[in-house]
């Protein structure tokens, strides 16, 4: 059955080439993944975020951060795209979105190839395409078929982490594993306390689910992690002949260590900035759509909303697909809003756009 709001989105849709696409949490809650600013999201559950200054100042909040992770991180990369993701590849595979821009120096980290994306410099030789901005670093667009060349993961991916002091990428699923093997007593001792938790309580509000945070940690009900072992970074520690780890107690080597050689997620914790080349890269992409549709973001972030400001500043057209008012709504930009779950309204336009390919 075909209902207003996609026969709504389609004709924003029609006589337009080169939409571009900027999603936000609201596009990932049907996967079971909770967003901060939503009607049920995180914030109003008095939920704090992990806080840049803090991650990279305090070895204390480090292992607060991970200790966290140990419960949460597993469910949280075990979430499984949905039929907004799978939409979007499908609208993408049709051509209904993407955009054309010319390449350049600036949309890249100055001597860094980003090889696994396939983002490498072209010396301005060859246009490159983009379908999606995400503000999320839950991946799911790359698991749900989008290209992943043609994504723009504007706060990072949380399934990767980078040395704070030599810079290279490690695999988050193989640190979880030596994490937990460093802490499994610590772990199992969490997990005896949150079981007798859950059942001296009638509801079931301190469900797994009900517990994962939006960054891929998780409540746990204690004020001390001081107990926690965070591994160091491994091509760190191979450059320095391993010395750290012969004859030490692996307590020993963390105190040692303390904030040298640690990792971090790739991603834009609260407090710091997206890298100016990702965001000359979007600005360009936007320069070059002819029409701009937010997916399941409040847009309340200066880091997503100045591009919807700047669609607004230079005439193209803005669609909102997204269930709450926007920032975009209360500062009176000019778009068509349509209040509808996300996934069921992308699902329903690209079934309509296949029904026209038949």
């Amino acid at each position: 059955m075909t209902h207003i709001v996609e026969i709504k989105l389609k004709q924003w849709f029609d006589g337009k080439q080169n939409i571009l696409c900027l999603t936000g949490a609201g596009i990932s809650t049907d996967s079971g993944i909770p967003d901060y600013r939503g009607h049920k999201g995180s914030y109003h559950k008095g939920h704090k975020p992990m806080i840049h200054d803090q991650f990279i100042n305090s070895h204390a909040m480090r292992q607060r951060y991970w200790g966290r992770s140990m419960m949460g991180w597993k469910e949280f990369a075990q979430k499984l795209p949905n039929d907004g993701h799978y939409a979007l590849a499908e609208l993408e595979r049709m051509g209904k979105i993407g955009v054309a821009y010319k390449d350049s120096e600036e949309y890249y980290k100055p001597g860094d190839e980003d090889a696994e994306l396939k983002w490498a410099f072209t010396n301005g030789s060859e246009s490159r395409t983009m379908s999606i901005i995400t503000q999320n670093v839950d991946g799911l667009h790359r698991k749900g078929g989008s290209d992943s060349t043609h994504i723009t993961e504007l706060h990072g991916r949380n399934d990767r982490l980078v040395c704070m002091t030599c810079g290279s990428f490690q695999c988050r699923h193989q640190f979880h594993d030596q994490l937990d093997d460093l802490n499994s007593a610590w772990v199992d001792r969490v997990r005896v306390e949150q079981d007798l938790q859950t059942q001296m309580q009638a509801s079931s509000t301190s469900s797994s689910e009900e517990n994962l945070r939006p960054d891929g940690d998780a409540y746990v009900a204690r004020d001390s992690f001081d107990e926690i072992d965070v591994p160091s970074c491994s091509s760190c520690n191979l450059g320095n002949g391993g010395s750290m780890h012969l004859g030490q107690p692996i307590t020993e080597r963390s105190k040692q260590l303390g904030n040298h050689s640690f990792l971090k997620p790739d991603v834009v914790f609260f407090g710091d900035s997206v890298p100016k080349y990702q965001v000359n890269r979007c600005y360009a992409a936007v320069n070059a759509c002819d029409g701009l549709l937010c997916i399941g973001s409040s847009l309340a972030v200066h880091s997503a909303y100045r591009f919807v400001n700047h669609a607004a500043e230079n005439g193209i057209p803005i669609a909102i697909l997204n269930v709450g008012e926007t920032r975009a709504e209360v500062n009176k930009l000019d778009v068509l809003k349509i209040e509808s779950p996300a996934g069921p309204t992308l699902s329903a336009l690209a079934s309509l756009y296949a029904s026209e390919e038949k």
